[in-house]
């Protein structure tokens, strides 16, 4: 039986979840009716209604790439964060991946999302980091058992 016939061709895709932007929603919602409920302090911070729908309309738009721009996916090839605009991809084999953890804060913590961080085994320092995962403790899992299977020969 050859590599081919015992790891069939499947691609699991992850996109970052809505939950890892609540303060990106908190910032929007700031820049644009700050201004409008308290208009003394803005006034003092140089910020008119003009310039928080702008600043907003920029976060808003950088959610949605982060969101919509990019994903992540591992197949029989291995594990890899796919940028839509532009277009690229940065892809590590199973067999260079050193570690596999996660990294998050109380706030991701109690939102239930994480980052998954892929360490590389050359250069050792660097790493692939899936930012704003759901349930990462299950994604880990799926990681660490496709590192398992793919490397054991």
């Amino acid at each position: 039986m050859n590599q081919s016939e015992r790891h069939p061709e499947t691609k699991k895709v992850f996109t970052t979840s809505w939950r890892a932007f609540y303060l990106y929603y908190l910032a929007i919602a700031i820049c644009w009716f700050g201004p409008q409920l308290n208009p003394d302090f803005a006034d003092q911070l140089g910020l008119s209604p003009a310039i928080g729908l702008v600043l907003g309309t920029l976060l808003l738009a950088g959610v949605w790439y982060l969101k919509w721009g990019q994903e992540y996916a591992a197949d029989s090839e291995g594990v890899m964060k796919i940028w839509h605009y532009p277009r690229r991809r940065e892809i590590v084999p199973w067999p260079d991946i050193a570690a596999i953890k996660i990294r998050c804060g109380l706030t991701q913590t109690l939102l239930g999302i994480g980052n998954i961080v892929i360490q590389k085994r050359q250069p050792a320092d660097k790493e692939i980091v899936w930012y704003g995962i759901k349930n990462p403790k299950q994604i880990k899992t799926y990681l660490e058992r496709g590192l398992d299977e793919f490397t054991s020969d």
